[in-house]
């Protein structure tokens, strides 16, 4: 499986003097796919690779519409935070006068495929819906008056239905208001979705939707020899264990992280971890065909002799290990000097992405051989 370049998303403007329907003309149904900001291109990738039944019909920061022939291949993307269906789309107003248009245009929507057994028309106990809207633009009303006004409109046009509690409900919904142009969408995936469900993590570990964009920009290979020196609860382990290896090598210096991937990561036969300085690998030369790593920032995890040191003697030993031809990802918001060390180990460094990670804005860094 290859990967492809992540790069700047560049928005286009639709000339169309109205949004499209929610099924786009003579395919299927549309969905939204959410990501973090920064990765919408690998996601992309991501799609056109493994689902070539899947076409990208419009991408936005941290997210892609795409259409469909149903949600279940949809289900495997990996650099997918959350999965959408797209229930309407429709013109806004700036005006707390115009969520009247909002309401109407939520009451054009029919839930009763989506309703939960026994629910809807049926005889069984009410179902529950919840609304949850972010705005973007000069708007007079806030982001809970639009949740409000859809809601209002839904339960309106389905009698037995009841607004349900944020945190207790039978159906999610989604309002997303951008400028003069509104989308309405049903959740699809659970809370645990992006994470996988239930995982020991350890300080600064990568979310697992962000690890995948990693493995991802590595280009992952069924011959790989694959290291991740810094592997933290090993999140990264588990996404390149997504794709065949000859070998996969994890390691750290910290006991309880590495304690924490053990309990992670599935027993797998070309998996190895251990208690490991990345400044001195335990490997002979040549042995690695790719590494991705989440490095240490010099906060979360601090590096005792200084991050510039930590950084050249890591470059020295990545320099060392590396095949001929051999890749590496490395995530850092401390590129001045990851490329500072890459240089003095005669390795190359490019960077592909900028995330937005906690307040940070971390790159990812491409590395090849001098």
């Amino acid at each position: 499986m290859t990967g492809g370049p992540a790069g700047r998303i560049r928005l286009r403007r639709r000339r169309r003097p109205n949004p499209p329907p929610p099924a786009a003309a003579g395919g299927g149904p549309l969905f939204l796919a959410t990501t973090l900001a920064g990765l919408e291109d690998v996601l992309a990738d991501e799609v056109r690779a493994r689902l070539p039944a899947v076409r990208v019909r419009e991408r936005g920061r941290g997210r892609l519409i795409l259409e469909a022939p149903d949600a279940a291949p949809l289900l495997g993307l990996r650099t997918a935070d959350n999965l959408y269906r797209v229930l309407g789309r429709f013109r806004i107003g700036p005006h707390r006068a115009d969520l009247a248009a909002v309401t109407a245009a939520a009451a054009a929507v029919d839930l009763r495929p989506f309703a939960p057994p026994g629910g809807g028309d049926a005889g069984g106990p009410p179902p529950t819906l919840f609304v949850n809207a972010s705005r973007a633009g000069q708007h007079t009303f806030s982001r809970f008056e639009l949740a409000a006004a859809a809601t209002a409109g839904l339960l309106g046009a389905h009698p037995r239905w009841r607004e349900g509690e944020a945190t207790a409900h039978d159906l999610e919904l989604r309002l997303d208001a951008a400028a003069d142009r509104a989308l309405l969408s049903l959740r699809l995936t659970p809370a645990a979705f992006r994470f996988r469900g239930e995982r020991a993590f350890s300080p600064a570990a990568l979310r697992p939707t962000v690890a995948h964009a990693l493995v991802w920009l590595s280009r992952p290979a069924p011959a790989d020899r694959f290291l991740d020196p810094f592997c933290g609860s090993g999140t990264v382990l588990a996404e390149r264990l997504a794709y065949p290896a000859a070998r996969l090598t994890g390691g750290d210096a910290d006991a309880a992280a590495l304690r924490a991937a053990r309990a992670n990561l599935p027993p797998a036969p070309a998996l190895g971890l251990a208690r490991l300085d990345a400044r001195r690998l335990p490997l002979r030369a040549g042995v690695v065909d790719a590494a991705v790593s989440n490095l240490p920032f010099g906060r979360q995890v601090a590096a005792p002799d200084g991050i510039d040191a930590l950084y050249r003697d890591f470059a020295r030993e990545l320099a060392r290990v590396l095949s001929p031809g051999g890749r590496a990802i490395l995530l850092t918001d401390q590129v001045p000097a990851l490329q500072a060390a890459l240089a003095a180990a005669g390795l190359r460094g490019e960077s592909r992405l900028e995330l937005s990670l906690k307040g940070r804005h971390p790159q990812a860094v491409a590395v090849t051989a001098g």
